[in-house]
């Protein structure tokens, strides 16, 4: 690591102020290609139209001088564009918070958090279908196959629902405590050379799974109760050959999908609260915790890999942190292009990532904060991703559907990594905490220091405020609100303060002019 050269208070005054945008393009538009129809806006931008814009200036305003000069390279992504800022937002109202999203083609699902029914939408035009009545309580664990819906409750039953009808199939009562959550899959198994229809549930005071076989009409039947979790059982996950489960006890268990038996407990550094298989590398799963960390699992050695981000910081700016969210990562989903979409309880902000670097070694995986979705008026209870929306919902009663660009011109979000930049570090018992400089860090289990210092807060909690003072030159005052230690996910506030260390680092060799700082902690 290069060592900082100087160090100042955070209060700069400077000439300008000048904000850049997000994207940068190589030219200014001066005429897009005439169209029939005017183009609609969608989030304050116009589509580009067969991915190409035509220039008739360059960046300098003079004319260009060969005709290659005259259209932006085209570049189109496979997949959807996640990057994109020219994405469509919809919403519309509910009657209670929804703490449950299923989604498929035609159907969007909610179940809620204490209303003990079900409502099915129209995904078009988001009318409501059916009232699907038969839970006691509301809950959180719902899931489509085909024209199917599996629904888990508080009232410790299990239930499907023909979703052409309406009517309820088949309820069972296995559980002795909440279904916390539940997977439903279409798997082909080699060793009986045939596709079968595997669901699991996941218990909470119970610490149990349900596994279950069950047919194209809805019905289904247990065939094992697989026991070993001491704490709730939190996601479920399965494969060709085993059922993947994590808990509140801080382990991820690997069980038999043919026998049941238990293959093998892997011990985390903290519980675990979400979990998915990673598209993107065979034989690893990807799965967040509760210290909003990520990080992929190899799934032949047992071995933990914590992913570090790239975390925003300003408007093209970034620091290596380990945290993706302010508390636990409850639901993330990675795509087959490499993005990655992740949300939190204990924030309103969804956010998109890039994944990259993960087809040359495992170890160099890279982590980036792309954009954050700020459109929940509250904290944010459940998402869910298909095709190329983002479904999500919150305590405010509506769900807001986000839907990206597919086959359109791609641009680049900007990216600064010069050492320009503010850094801020933890000033612990132990002195400063070591800066983050690899993108990914091998698990030492229990003894894991990932996650335990540096940066406190994610990049969405950073308040930085700024007052422009009457003089000759703008003297832009910023505050950064840090607190010193993670709260507990039951705690309501976190009232504690900490030393901290803001430094400007620059690479000159000149020497600056720093006023003294008047920073608030």
């Amino acid at each position: 690591m290069i060592p900082l050269k100087k160090s100042a208070s955070f209060k700069i005054s400077v000439d300008d102020v000048q904000v850049n945008p997000v994207i940068k393009y190589n030219h200014d538009f001066d005429d897009l290609p005439e169209e029939d129809e005017k183009p609609v806006k969608q989030n304050g931008h116009s589509p580009l139209t067969n991915g190409i814009a035509k220039l008739n200036k360059n960046i300098n305003g003079a004319e260009d001088v060969s005709d290659e000069e005259d259209f932006v390279p085209v570049n189109i992504i496979q997949g959807v564009d996640w990057e994109s800022v020219n994405y469509k937002v919809q919403n519309f109202e509910v009657e209670d918070e929804v703490t449950g999203l299923a989604v498929s083609d035609e159907y969007i699902v909610a179940q809620f958090f204490m209303e003990p029914e079900i409502h099915v939408f129209n995904r078009e035009n988001f009318t409501l279908l059916h009232r699907l009545t038969g839970h006691d309580y509301g809950g959180q664990a719902v899931q489509i196959l085909d024209h199917i819906l599996y629904s888990g409750s508080k009232d410790f039953t299990l239930k499907s629902w023909d979703l052409k009808s309406g009517k309820m199939i088949q309820s069972v009562q296995d559980h002795r405590d909440y279904i916390q959550c539940i997977c439903v899959k279409k798997i082909y198994m080699p060793a009986l050379g045939e596709e079968i229809m595997a669901l699991a549930s996941g218990g909470s005071a119970d610490h149990m799974i349900n596994l279950y076989s069950t047919q194209e009409s809805g019905k289904f039947k247990k065939r094992f109760s697989l026991q070993g979790h001491s704490g709730w059982v939190t996601c479920i996950e399965i494969t060709e050959t085993m059922v993947i489960s994590g808990g509140k006890d801080s382990r991820i268990k690997l069980w038999d999908l043919s026998t049941g038996d238990l293959l093998q407990t892997l011990e985390q550094d903290a519980e675990i609260t979400s979990l998915s298989l990673y598209p993107l590398k065979q034989g690893y799963c990807v799965f967040g915790d509760g210290e909003s960390k990520m990080s992929l699992l190899d799934l032949s050695t047992g071995t933990t890999i914590h992913m570090m981000p790239n975390t925003l910081i300003g408007t093209g700016k970034y620091m290596r942190s380990s945290k993706y969210h302010d508390k636990n990562v409850d639901n993330f989903h990675v795509c087959d292009n490499g993005y990655m979409i992740s949300a939190s309880s204990g924030s309103k902000f969804v956010k998109i990532w890039k994944i990259e670097k993960y087809d040359e070694c495992v170890m160099k995986t890279d982590v980036t904060e792309l954009q954050i979705l700020r459109d929940h008026s509250d904290y944010l209870s459940v998402i869910s991703v298909h095709k190329n929306t983002i479904i999500s919902s919150c305590g405010d009663g509506k769900i807001f559907l986000h839907t990206f660009p597919e086959g359109e011109q791609h641009y680049d979000m900007l990216r600064n990594y010069e050492r320009n930049s503010v850094a801020a570090v933890f000033q612990g018992t132990q002195g400063l905490a070591p800066s983050v400089d690899k993108c990914t860090v091998v698990c030492e289990g229990k003894l894991c220091k990932v996650g335990k210092t540096g940066l406190a807060r994610s990049s969405s909690s950073f308040q930085v405020n700024f007052s422009l003072s009457k003089s000759t030159t703008a003297s832009a005052v910023g505050r950064l609100f840090v607190p010193q230690t993670i709260t507990e996910e039951d705690s309501e506030e976190d009232d504690s303060s900490a030393e901290f260390v803001i430094e400007y680092v620059t690479d000159s060799d000149q020497e600056d002019d720093f006023s003294d700082g008047d920073e608030e902690w």
